[in-house]
């Protein structure tokens, strides 16, 4: 229906579509409650004031609020398919995603790319996809895809591709490097997003110079407030390891709010069913002092805003009817979701006919090109057990975790005697450490590199996944070569997954056969296995709150300080490769 054809509507003349009544409506420009009708028609507010409606929805003592937008997110990191995603997090009001889907597209290249927008696009809310722009995220990781400009070109006209995925390899952009560069001007008229932890002074002001609009990696108030004063937006991350929303929120005050808004990055399936998505930042938001009305701000209109979308996050005319029915400002439960005017969830559960017809549409829209690529992706080289022995030496480099960081610290480790060959286990368990190993998964090629990690706490066995933060080579840490081994082998067998083995044996095991990265399970059946795997992690001496999602930061080399390749050890501040060995 044309806008003209919905004056009188609008005007009151003529019965409205639809009219919400005898709520309170989030007035999220004043953030303030007004007492008013909220009329709708043909998917969008008409008006608000007194009403009459075809449909009238009487909502006494409930609050209207803008339906939520996760302004940065990895679909990926939820360990399933992007309908049990979706499943589960409209429910909890979010009804706008932008997905960087640089995880998928590092495993399978533009067919990862083209999975997850088909999928996307099936699902019952406004999904924008980003076209990732560090794949591999630097030239010193090895992936199963290289995405150049000239690659990622054809895809800016495809419905629901949005922008630029966050920019990681920050010193290429401010080096001037011409590959990265000429993404950045193929993306010269849509968003840019940003990555670029601890980045500050003249480096900032350069990065700057590319046009990037956001940055998610802010995890201090100062460093947030340096990028605000330079122009910069700051999506408050609050995923399942990196959690920055108390450092931050001290940043936020009446002058620049509108320069913060909400992104959970990467949320575990776990993480998700037991505290939510989005509106579970909101509630811990609040919790921590931001008054209600500034949190739902920033997790709707500010998201759209600093996004540059016009028509979302707000009850006002001409702007979606994306709203959420919430019984009070204190608890924010959920009681429904109106996506374009129309119930889609309610009580926390998808609408079964809104369900099954983006079933319905997956299936029919998926080719067979994009299953065997993405079904079928772990393809490793020769490797044997000796592989994963370290090599002889008195002092080696120590890759350090850090409390509910995924930066990481460098230090070192000496041995207290000259051993023949490694280091003997009950040693390295006596100084918090497991050897660590990164295979790579692509290709035939029979690559591993040797590290080892100081506080992850096992004991016993070895960890493997698939899911190795970007590159997605196999990580796996453990104490003995054999089961390391092992444990790897039995990812080749399952094409992707996570597994637990302990003397020679498989104790547990998750697959992820959906490139390695997500399952073909519902959401919860994930969860409550990952539960179990936890606990098992925990048995074997394990101290991480997330083991596998810890685990898979390990290989990241654009988060600082110390990571691990196929290839070996990488300084991240330094920016290049260095010996496990020191003597």
């Amino acid at each position: 229906m044309k806008k003209r054809e919905l004056l009188k509507q609008a005007r009151g003349i003529k019965k409205a579509e639809k009219v919400f009544k005898n709520a309170a409506v989030v007035d999220v420009f004043n953030e303030r409650l007004i007492n008013c009708d909220v009329a709708v028609a043909d998917g969008i507010i008409i008006g608000l004031g007194e009403y009459q409606g075809e449909e009238e929805i009487d909502l006494s003592n409930m609050i209207i609020s803008p339906a939520f937008i996760d302004a940065h997110l990895h679909i990926e990191s939820s360990m399933t398919n992007v309908d049990e995603f979706a499943r589960e997090v409209i429910p909890r009001g979010t009804t706008t995603v932008v997905a960087d889907p640089h995880e998928i597209a590092n495993v399978a290249g533009i067919t990862g790319i083209k999975y997850l927008l088909v999928a996307g696009r099936a699902q019952p809310w406004n999904f924008n996809l980003m076209l990732p722009s560090c794949v591999p995220a630097s030239r010193f990781e090895h992936s199963g895809a290289k995405l150049s400009a000239a690659d990622l070109k054809p895809l800016l006209t495809e419905k629901g591709i949005f922008g630029l995925g966050e920019v990681m390899d920050y010193p290429s952009v401010i080096n001037g490097d011409q590959e990265i560069w000429a993404k950045i001007k193929m993306a010269d008229n849509i968003f840019k997003d940003g990555h670029a932890p601890g980045l500050s002074g003249p480096d900032l002001n350069a990065y700057l110079l590319a046009g990037i609009a956001a940055d998610h990696e802010a995890t201090t108030a100062k460093e947030a407030l340096e990028k605000v004063s330079k122009g910069m937006n700051i999506m408050i991350r609050e995923g399942s390891v990196t959690r920055d929303l108390a450092a931050l929120l001290p940043a936020v005050n009446s002058s620049n709010c509108s320069r913060f808004c909400f992104a959970t990055d990467d949320r575990h399936p776990g993480d998700l069913i037991e505290e939510g998505h989005i509106d579970f930042v909101v509630r811990k938001a609040v919790q921590y002092g931001l008054s209600p009305l500034r949190a739902i701000r920033m997790a709707s209109i500010n998201s759209a805003l600093i996004l540059g979308i016009d028509n979302l996050g707000a009850i006002a005319p001409n702007y979606k009817a994306d709203l959420l029915i919430i019984d009070n400002l204190r608890d924010l439960n959920i009681k429904a979701v109106y996506k374009d005017g129309k119930l889609t969830a309610e009580n926390g559960t998808l609408l079964k006919s809104v369900d099954t017809k983006a079933s319905a549409d997956i299936s029919k829209m998926m080719s067979s090109d994009i299953k065997e690529k993405i079904f079928n992706s772990v393809k490793l080289g020769k490797i044997v057990e000796n592989d994963f022995d370290l090599p002889k030496a008195k002092k080696y480099r120590v890759i350090e975790l850090l409390e509910d960081k995924i930066v990481t610290a460098a230090s070192t480790y000496e041995t207290e005697d000259n051993y023949p060959g490694e280091p003997p286990r009950i040693e390295l368990i006596g100084h918090n450490l497991v050897k660590l190993a990164v295979v790579d998964r692509y290709k035939d090629r029979a690559r591993v590199g040797l590290g080892l990690l100081r506080n992850f706490g096992l004991r016993k066995g070895a960890i493997a996944t698939s899911i190795g933060h970007d590159a997605h080579n196999i990580i796996t840490a453990g104490l003995s070569s054999e089961d390391m081994y092992l444990a790897v082998k039995e990812i080749e067998k399952m094409q992707g997954g996570i597994v637990i083995v302990v003397d020679g044996v498989v104790e547990q095991k998750l697959q992820l056969r959906v490139g390695g990265l997500m399952a073909e399970k519902p959401l919860k059946e994930v969860a409550d296995k990952l539960i179990k795997m936890r606990e098992k992690a925990n048995s074997l001496g394990v101290n991480r709150a997330g083991p596998f999602m810890t685990l898979s930061f390990m290989a990241l080399t654009v988060i600082p300080e110390l990571k691990l390749t196929e290839e070996g050890l990488f300084d991240v501040n330094q920016f290049k490769k260095v010996d496990l060995i020191i003597c």
